[in-house]
């Protein structure tokens, strides 16, 4: 990939840091931010513990990658898009196959227009298997009519590649198309529990991978080393592209963020964009966007969930302090100083970290002091918040599973393991009030999200706490409100 200054490119390095700025005035938990315009990479941040090796959660981003490997399917001749998905899953038919269900193509499922109105493995047990459950289903539509986002229908597409190709997704496109553009060799799709990758969501991989797939998507299918020239090698099929990546159906009244009522539209597992764009998206805001009129790619990811319209305030951060910046010619390079300073800024980008609110606090008559809860659903049976230093604390806690503990820094992340999940995590904690304690957990491993604990110490000797995440699926026992006594 070729590497560039952002004002050879026509941009100023100052409008790229008055965009980080500006996330930061925002409060959006951005992990890493990488842009390229024609064809060069002129931005490659990434905010600590992330780092340019560490593979990411992309979510929904996954959608598009099955996408390419159905598109491969097709370009080979295997399959067709008109072609009925139950010919295809003979064993997983319920014995008398609903007309609507009968009827329903491939083409339907990559454009969201299935006969279901919702994620079909969702609404099953959790011993059914997850491609069964999508045939299983009762449908509540006919196909080929609405869009309605349906995650069980890029998981199926996704068996589909695999049965056909005895291969898993990932290997199938890396042997095809990825390995050609330098995608991560260390990179994989998360399983579900019968061995079928989660092709609607279970991606890791690196931010780097995202942006070479943008730049190739942008390019036509050619290799990104090869960007922008007519006869560069193309690494995959443009027939295929050309009908992915433009407008297939309306998705207003049925889209995941506010301003998709303008009705950008849907390719094959692509979401349009503004001036003919589209991206790859993720919960969360993993965000690959590919913008033809900017002849520029942005690969983002970050934690958004629980943050109101907090895709939309990056779309218009991206629209303000990017594109309205825009020259079509190179800009006057920076001094060495300048490069010096900005170099540095962005090596020193982080998670963000909670703010002590600076009054005077109950830490001492708190700090150390167990507290018992009464009886509960959960099985919280005991926590125990503890100041080891001024830039230190751990929040222990007791429950059916035994004795756990999460370590958080004080006007700093601290990196450990969330208890029972053994996932990593970033872990700051401060006080919001005199009374009022804080500890949030950021998730940055398979799981991209938050757990919050919201410590309220009362004079009576009791301590009342509010537990959140926004974790799609797991760490359902850290929601809800407990009171213990000292």
């Amino acid at each position: 990939m070729k590497i560039s200054t952002p004002e050879a490119q026509g941009i100023s390095s100052k409008a790229l840091e008055r965009f980080v700025d500006k996330l930061k005035e925002q409060k959006i938990p951005v992990h890493s931010i990488l842009m390229a315009r024609h064809g060069h990479m002129i931005m490659e941040a990434y905010y600590q513990p992330y780092d340019k090796e560490k593979l990411h959660r992309m979510f929904s981003e996954t959608k598009s990658y099955t996408s390419l490997g159905i598109g491969l399917l097709v370009s080979d001749g295997v399959i067709r898009l008109e072609d009925k998905i139950c010919q295809y899953f003979p064993e997983y038919l319920p014995g008398k196959v609903h007309p609507w269900l009968e009827e329903m193509t491939i083409k339907d499922m990559l454009r969201m227009e299935t006969c279901h109105n919702m994620t079909t493995y969702k609404k099953t047990s959790t011993t059914e298997n997850w491609v069964r459950s999508f045939f299983q289903t009762v449908p509540t539509h006919r196909p080929g009519q609405i869009f309605m986002y349906d995650t069980s229908a890029s998981h199926t597409l996704c068996a589909l590649v695999e049965k056909l190709t005895g291969q898993k997704l990932l290997d199938f496109l890396k042997d095809r198309i990825l390995r050609q553009i330098g995608f991560s060799e260390e990179s994989y799709i998360m399983e579900d529990p019968f061995g079928v990758s989660m092709g609607g969501a279970g991606l890791m991989a690196k931010p780097t991978d995202m942006l070479k797939v943008g730049l190739m998507l942008l390019n036509g299918g050619k290799d990104p080393d090869d960007y922008g020239k007519e006869d560069g090698r193309q690494v995959y099929p443009k027939e295929y592209l050309d009908q992915a990546l433009k407008f297939q159906t309306s998705t207003i009244m049925n889209s995941w963020s506010s301003m998709y009522l303008l009705d950008w539209g849907y390719g094959f597992q692509f979401w349009k964009m503004p001036g003919n764009g589209f991206a790859m998206i993720g919960l969360g805001s993993q965000n690959t966007m590919c913008f033809p009129e900017q002849d520029m790619v942005i690969t983002m990811t970050s934690d958004t969930q629980g943050i109101p319209n907090g895709s939309d305030m990056i779309l218009n951060l991206i629209r303000t302090e990017i594109f309205e910046q825009l020259s079509d010619q190179p800009l006057p390079e920076l001094g060495e100083t300048e490069q010096k300073l900005w170099k540095e800024k962005l090596e020193k980008l982080e998670l963000p970290v909670l703010e002590d609110w600076g009054g005077e606090n109950v830490s001492q008559m708190v700090n150390g002091k167990d507290y018992k809860f009464y009886v509960n659903k959960e099985g919280f049976y005991r926590m125990r918040l503890s100041f080891e230093t001024d830039q230190t604390g751990v929040l222990e806690y007791e429950n059916e599973c035994g004795s756990h503990q999460i370590l958080f820094g004080m006007g700093n992340n601290q990196i450990g393991m969330f208890p029972e999940y053994d996932q990593l995590c970033a872990s700051s904690g401060a006080w919001c009030s005199k009374d009022t304690f804080h500890v949030c957990c950021q998730l940055i491993d398979e799981s991209v999200a938050a757990v919050h604990f919201k410590l309220v110490f009362a004079e009576n000797g009791t301590m009342t706490i509010l537990m959140k995440k926004t974790e799609e699926t797991k760490f359902n026992e850290f929601q809800g409100v407990y009171t213990a006594v000292g």
